[in-house]
C-alpha cells in the first residue's frame, strides 16, 4: 500500500500538468495550429540552431571557470554532460533537482573530474545560471516597462507586473550573492557532513567518517573558487549572451507563428516563464504551467486568437525540447570509454 501511494504521489504532478496542458489547449484550433507549424516545412530542423548556440555559449562559460579548479575538461565532453543534464531536467518530475544531483557523477564519469571538483563545478554552474537569470530579467523588465504596465491587468489581474518581475530578478541576484558569500566563508560541505551525521549517522556514520577529508577538500575548493569573484566575469558574460540568444529564439518563433512582438517582450517572456518553470519543481519541464504562461503572454500582447497561436508556439518550443531530451538520453546511453582522467591543465 505504501509503495502504491509513493508511486501515486510521484505520478500526480505529471497528471496535473497534463490536465493543465489539456485545459490550456481546450479551445485551440488544433488544425490551424498544426498548419502554422507544417508551413515551415524543411526549415524546421534549422530552428534547433538557436538553442544549440545558447547551449554552446553557456558551456563555454562553464568550461572557462574550470581553470579555477586546476584544469579544464575536454570541451565537447563537457557539452555532452550539459545536454544530458538538460534532458533530465526537462523530462523527469523534479528534474532540476535530479540533474544537479547527478552532475558531479556525470563530470567524473565522462570528463574525469574528481568528485570534489565536480561538486564545486555544479555549485559554480548554479551560480552562473541564477545570477545571469536575475541580471537579464532585470534588464528585460526595465526595457519592457511600459509594455508590462499596459499588460499587467490582463496578465495578473492587477497593476504592478513590472515591479513584481523586478523584485523576482533582484531576489535571484541576492540568492546568487548569498551563495558566493557562503562558499567563500567555507565550511559548507563540512556543515552538510555534520547535518548528515546528525540525522542519518546511524546508517551513514562510518561512510561519513571515512570521507571527512573529502568534505574538507570540497570546502577548500569552494572557498578558492569564489575568492576573487571579478575573475568570473567572462563566464558570466557568456551566460548573459546565452540568455540573449534564447530571447532571439523566442522572437523568431513568435514571428514564425505570425506575432509581431518587440524584442523586449520576447526577452521578458523567455526569462519570466523559465523562472515560472523553475518554481514548478515537481512538474517535468514546467509542462502545462509554462505553456499557460505563453498563452497568457500572447493574450496580454493583444494577439488575435491567442490560444491557437500559442498552441503553435508551444509546439515549436516543445518540439525543440523533445529533440534535446532524445539527444541527452542517447548520449547517456552511450556512456564513455574507460580511460585516464580527461582534465586538461589550465593555462
Amino acid at each position: 500500500m505504501k509503495r502504491l501511494l509513493r508511486h501515486a504521489s510521484q505520478l500526480l504532478p505529471l497528471a496535473l500538468s497534463l490536465g493543465l496542458l489539456a485545459w490550456v489547449l481546450r479551445s485551440a484550433d488544433l488544425e490551424r495550429a498544426l498548419g502554422l507549424v507544417r508551413s515551415l516545412g524543411p526549415w524546421l530542423p534549422l530552428l534547433l540552431l538557436p538553442n544549440l548556440a545558447a547551449l554552446l555559449l553557456e558551456a563555454s562559460g562553464w568550461w572557462l571557470s574550470f581553470a579555477r579548479l586546476g584544469g579544464r575538461p575536454p570541451f565537447l565532453r563537457l557539452v555532452s554532460v550539459r545536454v544530458i543534464a538538460d534532458a533530465l531536467m526537462l523530462s523527469l518530475p523534479s528534474g532540476a533537482v535530479i540533474s544537479e544531483t547527478v552532475l558531479p557523477w556525470l563530470l567524473k564519469r565522462r570528463c574525469g573530474v574528481p568528485t570534489e571538483n565536480g561538486i564545486v563545478a555544479t555549485v559554480a554552474r548554479k551560480f552562473f545560471v541564477v545570477v545571469s537569470h536575475g541580471l537579464f530579467l532585470s534588464c528585460a523588465t526595465i526595457a519592457a516597462w511600459p509594455l508590462l504596465e499596459r499588460a499587467s491587468r490582463s496578465t495578473i489581474g492587477r497593476v504592478g507586473l513590472p515591479v513584481l518581475l523586478l523584485a523576482a530578478a533582484l531576489g535571484l541576484i541576492t540568492t546568487a550573492i548569498l551563495l558566493v558569500a557562503a562558499s567563500a566563508l567555507g565550511q559548507v560541505a563540512e556543515r552538510l557532513r555534520r547535518g548528515l551525521d546528525r540525522f542519518v549517522g546511524r546508517w551513514m556514520g562510518s561512510w561519513l567518517e571515512r570521507n571527512a577529508l573529502r568534505f574538507q577538500r570540497t570546502d577548500a575548493a569552494l572557498a578558492g573558487f569564489f575568492r576573487h569573484p571579478a575573475g568570473l566575469f567572462p563566464s558570466l558574460l557568456l551566460y548573459l549572451c546565452g540568455w540573449m540568444v534564447r530571447s532571439l529564439e523566442t522572437l523568431l518563433f513568435l514571428r514564425l507563428v505570425g506575432v509581431d512582438a518587440p524584442l523586449a517582450a520576447a526577452m521578458v517572456m523567455e526569462t519570466a516563464l523559465i523562472l515560472v518553470r523553475a518554481m514548478a519543481v515537481p512538474v517535468p519541464g514546467g509542462l502545462g504551467v509554462q505553456d499557460l504562461g505563453y498563452v497568457l503572454s500572447l493574450k496580454a500582447l493583444g494577439v488575435p486568437d491567442p490560444t491557437t497561436v500559442g498552441t503553435a508556439f508551444v509546439l515549436l518550443k516543445r518540439g525543440r525540447d523533445a529533440f534535446w531530451i532524445a539527444a541527452g538520453f542517447l548520449l547517456l546511453s552511450l556512456g564513455r570509454r574507460a580511460g585516464k582522467p580527461l582534465l586538461e591543465r589550465a593555462d
